[in-house]
């Protein structure tokens, strides 16, 4: 196939697009947001480095609960520590070191939606 991929973009769901966002920005310093529709929000969207991430209005509360995506960083022991004090970080998502190479931890946005942070170990 002739065709080049140019993005990834996941499409999370989300019970409160606004309230996904704002937690993308403060949290993990994601910028530029997008919203489309009102009272609710129905989509939205955002980006730092490179990625973008949409959310999508979603009103069973089981479907975020069930999503989750992985996050690569290049300082995960310092963000851990930030998402430590600010408590979103999974009950059972601490900081460690995987048997697949990584060093990661998990955190959980304001919908329940489950994200992976994590550092490529090198040696």
């Amino acid at each position: 196939m002739q065709v080049k991929m140019l993005a990834c973009i996941p499409v999370v769901p989300s019970r409160d697009v606004q309230e996904s966002l704002r937690f993308y920005q403060t949290y993990l310093g994601f910028q530029d947001p997008f919203t489309w529709g009102e009272n609710p929000i129905e989509y939205g969207g955002l980006s730092r480095d490179g990625l973008r991430l949409h959310f999508y209005l979603e009103p069973n509360a089981e479907i975020p609960r069930n999503y989750a995506f992985r996050l690569e960083v290049d300082e995960v022991d310092l963000l851990y520590v930030a998402c430590e004090a600010a408590g979103i970080v999974h009950p059972n998502g601490k900081l460690e070191n995987k048997p697949w190479n990584t060093r990661e931890f998990t955190l959980l946005d304001p919908s329940g939606v489950a994200i992976r942070v994590y550092q490529e170990l090198t040696g």
